[in-house]
């Protein structure tokens, strides 16, 4: 269906928006491009996940967490909220490690499905080492670290409205009321670390911010339940479980995450980023047309060491060549529609920034009397006009739009960020507090994402009940999407 979009979109451009076949061809070989560090990073990931799946390791993580998480509440806190958000800041994906767990702790299968993936959402932007942030700043040429921040400020309020949401949709407001006090401690903790983290790290290290920030929130939950059993001793710490002889150390287990979170941390050192960069050098930019280039920047980027990392590991985990057949078969089955979807939503953003113009004297310009003709202008003005003063109330709900369709947060910044430009420059707002709410609304659409939504219910074999995991987590995802309009809209009167 991507690629009939792509199709479809390339020939609206040609025909409608006198877009050169040429340019709209070179504009999705753009897209595909740009398009790397989050379509090769789903790649990637997938192919480590599958590995620490089918070797054990995810089961040997997975009862050590289960061991030490208590009281339901707790249990929903610590891993869907701290461990889940730790998860999807490395590239991980817990709509697939965590409905197991769940299950095995007793929820029900639309719960079981439905909390990892609002576990996808807390931190937003700053999943995937914040590749939500990044690729549009690279392939549009803004401060990643300004909308960081922007989007950081919705978080206090985001990320305990996701925490609230998620005992609501365990066990509805009886949920809430035993465990509100957990929940917006994890919220809050949450949020502002992610505040405190981004103006702490330098800007190469943006993408650590949701890694530091899961972790630190992981730990005030421990910091919380130890101080309660101290004040009530009626309080136990859950039991540790006896881990059978010859079970996989669990310093083993993680060594894949161990590995990528420490190169993270060493690329993000500014001189480490000069020297990788510099081994590849010119070599690695791509002229695409007419003077515009794509500068991959290989040896930099988060999914060619989360690629390292595996195959580091792989002889410490992998134990015999069929298992390594079987990891590179699965992964192959699971990893190719997410890839070309991501590389194609790209490609129609960028066929959709580039319509309109033409080579003139060897450069890609507008042309002369044509600039209303382009496709991010004609919709973006079309947005402004209907909603008006309204339209910042009403913008997030873009976000969740372009991820439920492409189901990628990264995909619906790139696509909407010409249109979201020409909206906001008809309506005089400025225009970096309304394309972080946006981003934050993509975010939030994580719970409701048929994709994710899917691979959760298959991984405890429920397909089916995608329709009632939807309608449970649907009011939460829209009142969190209203909440960030409102905000939004003080923000801008301020």
């Amino acid at each position: 269906m991507a690629v009939i979009g792509w199709l479809l979109t390339i020939v609206v451009a040609v025909i409608f928006f006198q877009t050169s076949p040429d340019v709209a061809i070179a504009a999705s070989w753009a897209g595909i491009l740009s398009s790397f560090g989050i379509s090769l990073m789903v790649l990637f990931t997938i192919l480590q996940v599958t590995m620490m799946d089918l070797t054990g390791a995810i089961t040997r993580i997975t009862a050590y967490i289960r061991s030490i998480a208590a009281e339901r509440y707790e249990q929903i806190m610590i891993l869907n909220v701290g461990f889940g958000s730790f998860l999807v800041s490395i590239g991980a994906t817990p709509v697939t490690m965590l409905p197991p767990i769940m299950m095995a702790l007793g929820f029900s299968p639309i719960a079981a499905v439905a909390l990892p993936c609002l576990g996808y959402d807390p931190l937003t932007s700053f999943s995937l080492l914040a590749v939500p942030i990044t690729i549009p700043a690279s392939a549009f040429g803004f401060d990643a670290r300004e909308l960081g921040s922007s989007v950081a400020l919705f978080l206090p309020v985001i990320s305990t409205g996701l925490a609230l949401g998620m005992l609501w949709v365990a066990d509805g407001f009886d949920g809430i009321r035993k465990g509100f006090g957990t929940a917006i401690v994890a919220g809050l903790t949450l949020g502002f670390s992610a505040i405190l983290f981004v103006h702490l790290l330098p800007a190469s290290a943006i993408g650590l911010v949701g890694v530091f920030s899961g972790l630190v929130t992981i730990a005030a939950l421990f910091l919380m339940r130890t101080l309660r059993c101290r004040r009530a001793p009626e309080i136990t710490i859950a039991p540790q479980q006896q881990v059978p002889p010859g079970s996989m150390p669990l310093w083993k287990a993680a060594f894949p995450w161990i590995l990528l979170v420490l190169f993270a941390v060493i690329i993000s050192i500014p001189i480490i980023q000069a020297g990788l960069y510099s081994i590849l050098g010119p070599a690695q930019v791509v002229t695409v047309a007419a003077g515009k280039i794509v500068d991959l920047k290989l040896l930099n980027q988060a999914y060619f060491w989360v690629l390292v990392s595996t195959l580091i590991s792989a002889p410490l985990l992998i134990r015999s060549r069929n298992e390594a057949y079987g990891i590179l078969s699965l992964w192959m089955k699971r990893a190719w529609s997410p890839t070309l979807a991501a590389m194609v939503f790209f490609a129609i953003a960028f066929v959709m920034d580039w319509s309109g113009q033409s080579v003139i004297n060897g450069a890609l310009v507008a042309t002369p009397g044509t600039d209303a003709l382009n496709m991010n202008a004609v919709i973006g003005l079309s947005l402004a006009l209907f909603f008006g003063i309204a339209f910042p109330l009403v913008s997030p709900t873009l976000g969740i739009l372009g991820s439920f369709i492409s189901g990628s947060e990264t995909s619906s910044n790139v696509m909407f960020y010409g249109i979201l430009q020409k909206s906001t420059e008809v309506l005089h707002l400025d225009f970096m507090p309304v394309y972080a709410a946006h981003a934050v609304g993509g975010g939030i659409a994580s719970g409701v994402a048929i994709a994710k939504i899917l691979n959760a219910a298959a991984v405890i074999d429920k397909l089916g009940i995608e329709g009632e995991v939807i309608r449970k987590v649907a009011p939460v995802a829209l009142i969190l999407t209203l909440l960030t309009g409102i905000m939004l809209c003080v923000m801008l009167i301020l």
